[in-house]
């Protein structure tokens, strides 16, 4: 079986055996804990599903397909093939007795091959190292990522013959970036040989210095206690990692209003995230908002907008409902209703995707109209459960 150090940039952290589905079988000792990955830091099994956790999808694009040309049988394979590298930390399996070192393999120094969504190369194939970053890239929306003109940038589709995600990432980020939050800028790409219109594309917003931490690493890397929520304690390992309680609080609180506003359904624990200093391994700051795709009824059936169903959206994360959702919110006077997009922005943005139909586009212009009365309810006191449908 292959046997691999688990490396942290030049630190080895532990030996692996990798399996021939891909997957960890036995993990030898620790030689640093402090810079295990931070997901279910409870001993070897939290390495053995950090690993199986940071494969791609399976159902993500066309990876199924890719995998099956290359004679690929698991993404976890796939991982191990790409020394499990990424965009977004240093972690990396290094061959046992091989002579590589984090400046031969990182993606963020080095060019890299493969294009998973856009099926051709944009750099000179003779310039590129033999490994990508896509077979770590999680979700199930097709993306990749690219390299123009130096900068490392993601690509994304839609889930289907719409281009309602992509166009929800701009909408949605010009809307964050107005009330004066940090945010991830997306803007719109036509992608040649799909079915939708546009794709989105933004750029890489780690680095050498900051690497990402999900809110589901945060929380799982410190047991919790029976007497509080999984929201006050990710606020309380984020304390104790060096941010601002207070901060996070109204980080935490601000993206549940603004999800509320534009319905995004998608906020789960791998959608809030921290940059963490690569060197201290102190947290910096929450990360910018990302992945606001799944917003404004993207992929829902057309229905009478009443206030029931304004008021009985699902939702991920800390809670299954937004109503639950907005139970945690202390400061209800975060947005500024005035800075939001006005509907007509809104439908010139929809009205460039050709397959939209007018008719949908009255509906989220609905939905988001009865979504900003009910937010302006809210911020004055009143309790949405009591609105009688």
């Amino acid at each position: 079986m292959p046997m691999f150090s688990l490396m942290r940039k030049n630190e080895e952290i532990m030996i692996l055996q990798i399996g021939a589905d891909g997957n960890i079988i036995k993990t030898g000792k620790t030689k640093n804990t402090a810079i295990l990955p931070l997901q279910n830091r409870t001993g070897h099994r939290g390495v053995i599903e950090w690993w199986r956790d940071r494969a791609i999808p399976i159902k993500q694009g066309k990876v199924e397909q890719m995998l099956r040309e290359n004679g690929i049988e698991t993404t976890g394979l796939f991982l191990m093939h790409n020394l499990g590298l990424g965009l977004t930390d240093y972690y990396w399996i290094r061959p046992l007795g091989a002579d590589l070192s984090w400046e031969d393999v990182n993606l963020f120094d080095n060019n890299f091959k493969e294009n998973l969504l856009l099926g051709k190369i944009r750099y000179n194939e003779t310039d590129v190292c033999e490994y990508q970053p896509n077979s770590s890239l999680q979700g199930n929306l097709e993306k990749t990522w690219i390299i123009e003109n130096g900068i490392r940038k993601l690509v994304k589709g839609n889930h289907d013959v719409y281009s309602a995600e992509s166009i929800n990432e701009v909408i949605i980020s010009e809307a964050i970036k107005s009330q004066g939050r940090d945010v991830v800028q997306y803007s719109l790409l036509h992608i040649d040989g799909k079915k939708y219109d546009f794709g989105c594309i933004s750029t890489l917003f780690t680095s050498q210095q900051k690497e990402l931490v999900s809110a589901y690493a945060v929380i799982t890397s410190e047991p919790k206690a029976n007497n509080i929520s999984q929201y006050e304690h990710f606020i309380n390992v984020c304390e104790r990692n060096g941010l601002d309680r207070n901060t996070v609080r109204n980080h935490l609180e601000f993206e549940i209003l603004i999800d509320f506003i534009f319905s995004n359904r998608d906020r789960h624990l791998t959608n809030i995230s921290v940059l963490r200093d690569a060197d201290t391994l102190k947290f910096i700051s929450m990360a910018p908002i990302y992945d606001n795709g799944k917003s404004m009824l993207a992929g829902r059936d057309i229905v009478p907008v009443t206030d029931k169903y304004v008021l009985s959206q699902d939702a991920a994360g800390f809670k299954e409902t937004e109503l639950e959702l907005l139970k945690l919110v202390q400061d209800r006077k975060l947005i500024d209703v005035h800075l939001l997009p006005d509907t007509d922005y809104i439908k010139e943005m929809y009205l460039k995707d050709s397959q939209v139909s007018e008719s949908r586009i009255d509906f989220i212009l609905e939905m988001y109209k009865r979504k900003i009365d009910m937010y302006e309810k809210f911020a004055r006191g009143e309790d949405l459960r009591n609105i009688r449908f």
